[in-house]
């Protein structure tokens, strides 16, 4: 059974193919660091393992890529605030 994903490009369904041989390319914006997560955060990391799994278990090589959100501002006006460098704070 063929994967069938959105296109967001194309605005319709549409079959996978990978652009690459068989190198599968992934981007995910990543954890809000600057508070605690909460069921919103990792229905993005759940969704985004579960694709990255059964590309992988095709065969595919993946190569996934992922950010940390909202470094500049909120982090840095939350660990101001509580007197902590920017380091300790994300590190909780």
């Amino acid at each position: 059974m063929a994967l069938r994903l959105y296109n967001t490009m194309s605005s319709r369904v549409e079959e996978f193919r990978p652009l690459g041989d068989n190198e599968v390319r992934m981007y995910a914006c990543g954890p809000t660091v600057y508070d605690y997560g909460h069921v919103g955060n990792f229905r993005t990391f759940v969704a985004v393992d579960i694709l990255r799994r059964l590309l992988r278990q095709s065969g595919y090589r993946i190569r996934h890529v992922m950010n940390i959100t909202d470094v500049d501002d909120k982090i840095i006006r939350n660990s101001a605030r509580e007197g902590v460098s920017v380091e300790r704070y994300t590190a909780r």
